[in-house]
């Protein structure tokens, strides 16, 4: 679990992390990318994986099935796209088998979407990945997974704005300005 500042830069890091693990760990199976939208999925995470992984791995998106598939010669993942904008969204994700999920902005989808994609984790070895600006902290992500890291075998890792290291310090400041009260500890401190 990874939470922090909204300018934190955690997202495509998160990303690449999950690729390399999914990568190195699995052959031949599949895995899920989930945003809040597909469209901003693509356009957050989805459109710098190329970039970040080239090189590395060839990068084939699928668009009519939702779908990366990611390869390195002979081995290869399959890598399905999905939105949790709503609570019908969970239906999209059931049934599928999964070796790992990556859920982008996990706070931002409603709990039956996101509690339907950790079910879905069934292939042995399978980890849940999850990221997230923070929200209210009566917010049940926080409430579930945050504050129960520990009880769930969780690994948690908070980031500030400080954290990013692609922000100069001049834009640092600019936001640190911009924000104050209860918006500054969340977007500059990241705090729930």
């Amino acid at each position: 679990i990874c939470d922090g500042s909204i300018r934190s830069g955690k997202t495509i890091s998160m990303a690449v992390g999950f690729v390399l693990w999914s990568m190195c760990r699995f052959d031949r199976q599949n895995f899920a990318i989930c945003g809040k939208t597909i469209q901003s999925l693509r356009r957050n995470v989805i459109s710098f994986l190329p970039t970040w992984l080239e090189g590395l791995f060839d990068i084939k998106e699928r668009f009519s099935e939702n779908c990366i598939v990611i390869s390195i010669g002979k081995h290869s993942n399959k890598f399905y796209l999905f939105g949790g904008k709503d609570e019908g969204s969970a239906a999209l994700i059931q049934g599928s088998t999964l070796a790992g999920v990556l859920l982008d902005e996990a706070a931002l989808m409603p709990r039956s979407f996101v509690e339907q994609a950790v079910a879905r984790c069934s292939v042995a070895g399978s980890r849940l990945w999850f990221n997230c600006n923070p929200e209210n902290p009566q917010h049940w992500f926080y409430r579930e997974w945050i504050l129960r890291a520990r009880e769930r075998r969780a690994l948690y890792l908070h980031f500030t704005m400080e954290d990013n290291p692609a922000l100069s310090p001049r834009i640092r400041a600019r936001y640190r300005s911009a924000y104050s009260g209860v918006f500054y500890r969340r977007f500059v401190l990241g705090e729930w």
